[in-house]
């Protein structure tokens, strides 16, 4: 692809970036600095993913107000109708992509989260160690520009493989001592069979939804549970969807987090 000077600048300052062996936090808004400029845009942010909390945490963020963060870091990210679709891509994605802006438009997620800081077309890469997803990089841009183009999605997965490598070495940095904790998965049959019992209770779930729901907190894949209880992968995928509908949850995420809480 052509570049102009500006954006081979940019693009360079970015590769060193990635490449100074800078501490996570440091990394990522230097990073996000450079990507505004490159792409146009307007607001930037960027999480750690917690696989024990099941959230996003360690947020870096430029032009965007704490208070609105610390909303969605709280309640949003867990009614967030884009970001679980986009976390489960590993390459960059316009959320357009995901979600017509117009659809968009009429969530709650939008009018009570992104509109407060005026954020309106967005873009996300998530970075991966294999099935994990690390890190993120999320950039929006306001009503005054336009939305992200084909142009603007390859720019930004052409950086992601040194992202992504650059991820997997700060990591380890991102989370203080109090922070680290190894990656157990709760057990929710520890309890004699109550969680179970609850599920069938308050959410009428069937005996097999119960399996795949226990699945999913253990960190199972559709497939890893298609082949753990011998059923096919579009099984899995209707099981799901009942889920989600009982559940009244738009994701793994959501599910995860509102099982895990009740």
């Amino acid at each position: 692809m052509n570049l102009s000077m500006r954006e081979t600048h940019a693009v360079f300052q970015i590769a060193e970036c990635l490449n100074a062996g800078m501490e996570c936090s440091e990394m990522r808004q230097q990073v996000g600095k450079c990507l505004l400029d490159l792409l146009d845009a307007d607001y930037f942010a960027s999480y750690v993913w917690d696989g024990p909390r099941c959230g996003f945490s360690h947020r870096v963020a430029i032009n965007m107000s704490d208070d609105n963060l610390s909303h969605y870091e709280s309640y949003f990210q867990y009614h967030d109708p884009i970001t679980p679709k986009l976390q489960q891509r590993k390459q960059a994605t316009a959320v357009s992509q995901i979600m017509p802006h117009s659809a968009l438009k009429q969530t709650e997620f939008f009018n009570d989260f992104l509109s407060i800081d005026g954020l309106t077309y967005g873009l996300n890469f998530h970075a991966h160690d294999g099935r994990q997803n690390i890190g993120d990089i999320r950039i929006w841009r306001s009503h005054r520009r336009n939305d992200f183009t084909k142009r603007d999605v390859e720019i930004v997965n052409a950086m992601g493989a040194a992202f992504t490598n650059a991820m997997k070495h700060a990591r380890p940095n991102a989370f203080s001592k109090e922070d680290v904790r190894p990656e157990v998965i709760p057990d929710i049959n520890a309890s004699s069979g109550m969680d179970e019992d609850f599920l069938v209770e308050e959410y009428h779930l069937t005996a097999r939804e119960v399996d795949v729901c226990l699945a999913v907190i253990q960190g199972l894949s559709d497939k890893e549970i298609a082949r753990r209880y011998n059923v096919s992968f579009t099984t899995v995928r209707t099981h799901m969807k009942h889920l989600f509908e009982k559940l009244n949850v738009r994701g793994r995420t959501q599910l995860i987090h509102k099982v895990l809480t009740h």
